[in-house]
């Protein structure tokens, strides 16, 4: 078992000598420590007996009482000095600060070979070792029996009872628990927490020790998980803590956890699907809104957003973030663009405006990230022409303004709204679209190209991979469906502004939202 301070003082052969903090005696040693640094506090996990040469020791009063209080902050068992002619003497301010901590200050001849004191406590700690292995074989045991019962809250019931303390497994930036029938932590701990992260500028360090509030010791470890992650562990009466066994416990809950977002991926799919038929016009009004309505999502109170560029490890990040807020939503991404049906406040979806939680998450995406957001919903049966204004008003945003609703949107200056869009793009090019879908041609892409090079039958040609006289063929059958002349400028403006407005809305002949361009085709807006 493993040996406290007052025990290797009385072993003989060690010829320690208690200098200061004996109220610290009791201390239990795990691991005996040898370092030179000047604050060594940073390097250690707790309860080691720290060996220090005495000629590094801080030569002044108020360094040496800091020297002091940085071990006692690392929750240090004692600090163990080999002196010679040559060590600075301790201040009697040094050791009365020793004496009001507890930390245990001892001395030892120089001639002591920390080596023999790091034997004497590693040979003390072989039966404890023995005793971890058997724990910790235990907590990955807890996995198994979690995997299998599908129930999260037996897996952390158990792990529980192998660590002697309570847990909680919360979201490292909201505190509330991942992990469906876990507890939450109590509020008082949640304000502590959020002070102690406040107090070191928002940076967790590996392992976050404090007092309870009002007793015992919480000490919070980051759980190895794609979306920051905390295991906080409350000790009510303040045992030995192993913070080795609490680190094997942070691997199991991230396994767990891992285990807890598959079966929430399963969900995510079927949102995905829902979404999909909505905005493709496959679900009348009553049967869409039934649907919603099981997904927590209330079609009067729910806006779409496109958001553009965002890819696969972004819409996992963006799921994983809702879901732990709380906030029902679905999600589908379209090659380029991710869409996102979420309910808001009322009064954020009367102002067209996201709220916090949902901007933070945002802004957490890669940079460079712009937004269209739709008018409300209001009839799951208007999910298409949500989607069209969430694509124009996504179209009208920039660098200086990311995140652009539909109403305040203006992407073709010729055009105010998304309908005298759609209007255009059927009066201009509905007779090409709809000839692309009868015969399998693409001559919308082929007249987009040939602008884009500035009508430049080769550049056009090398752009499609095409011969010459292909693109020729092809501008000629355009101007016979469309009756407008390529040699025209105004004929070429409405044409230009239409693929303008065709690129933003994505739509087809029918009417309906259909795929993006793909990363490899050509668009007007390119």
């Amino acid at each position: 078992m493993a040996i406290t301070v007052r025990e290797l003082t009385e072993l003989p052969h060690l010829r320690m000598e208690v200098v200061a903090g004996s109220s610290g005696l009791d201390h239990l040693v795990t691991w005996a420590h040898s370092s030179d640094l000047d604050r060594p506090w940073a390097w250690l996990s707790g309860g080691e007996l720290l060996m220090k040469n005495g000629r590094t020791l801080p030569r002044n009063a108020d360094e040496q009482v800091d020297f002091i209080e940085g071990l006692v902050s690392a929750h240090t068992s004692a600090l163990v000095i080999g002196s010679d002619p040559e060590s600075p003497p301790i201040s009697e301010r040094a050791l009365r600060r020793a004496d009001d901590l507890g930390m245990p200050v001892l001395g030892v001849p120089y001639s002591m070979s920390f080596i023999v004191l790091s034997r004497t406590v590693a040979d003390a700690l072989l039966n404890e070792e023995a005793s971890r292995a058997t724990r910790t074989e235990k907590i990955y045991d807890t996995i198994h029996a979690a995997v299998a019962g599908d129930d999260p809250g037996v897996f952390v019931r158990r792990l529980k009872a192998e660590l002697s303390c309570e847990l909680y497994i919360v979201d490292s930036e909201t505190l509330n628990p991942i992990l469906d029938g876990t507890p939450s932590p109590p509020d008082g701990l949640c304000d502590r927490l959020r002070e102690e992260i406040a107090a070191r500028d928002g940076v967790v360090p590996g392992t976050l020790r404090f007092a309870g509030q009002s007793k015992g010791e919480v000490v919070v470890v980051e759980v190895p998980y794609e979306e920051p992650t905390f295991l906080i562990a409350f000790y009510p009466n303040k045992p030995p803590l192993d913070l080795v066994l609490l680190q094997h416990a942070a691997t199991a809950v991230a396994v767990e956890v891992a285990h807890a977002s598959l079966r929430a991926d399963y969900q995510r799919q079927l949102g995905t699907d829902l979404l999909s038929q909505l905005l493709e016009g496959r679900l009348d009004s009553q049967t869409g809104a039934a649907q919603l309505h099981q997904r927590e999502i209330s079609p009067t109170m729910a806006s779409l957003l496109a958001i553009d560029g965002a890819d696969a490890t972004e819409e996992r990040r963006l799921h994983i973030g809702l879901r732990r807020r709380g906030i029902a939503h679905l999600l589908l991404r379209r090659e380029r663009v991710l869409f996102l049906l979420l309910e808001e406040e009322p009064g954020d979806i009367e102002r067209h405006a996201l709220s916090p939680a949902v901007k933070s998450l945002l802004d957490r995406l890669s940079r460079n990230r712009t937004i269209g957001i739709s008018n409300p919903l209001v009839d799951s049966s208007r999910a298409p022409a949500a989607a069209r204004e969430a694509l124009w008003a996504l179209a009208g945003a920039s660098a200086d303004s990311p995140i652009m609703t539909y109403e305040e949107a203006s992407p073709l200056p010729a055009l105010q709204s998304q309908e005298e869009a759609q209007a255009l793009v059927s009066r201009v090019l509905g007779s090409l679209i709809e000839y692309d879908a009868a015969n399998g041609s693409d001559l919308v892409h082929s007249l987009s190209v040939f602008l884009e090079t500035r009508r430049s039958w080769q550049r056009c040609a090398e752009v499609l991979n095409v011969h010459r006289q292909t693109v020729i063929y092809r501008m000629r059958r355009i101007e016979q469906l469309t009756e407008r002349k390529l040699s025209e400028t105004s004929d070429l403006a409405i044409l230009w502004l239409a693929l303008s407005a065709y690129a933003i809305l994505r739509i087809d002949e029918t009417g309906l939202l259909r795929r993006p361009l793909g990363a490899g085709e050509y668009s007007a807006t390119d």
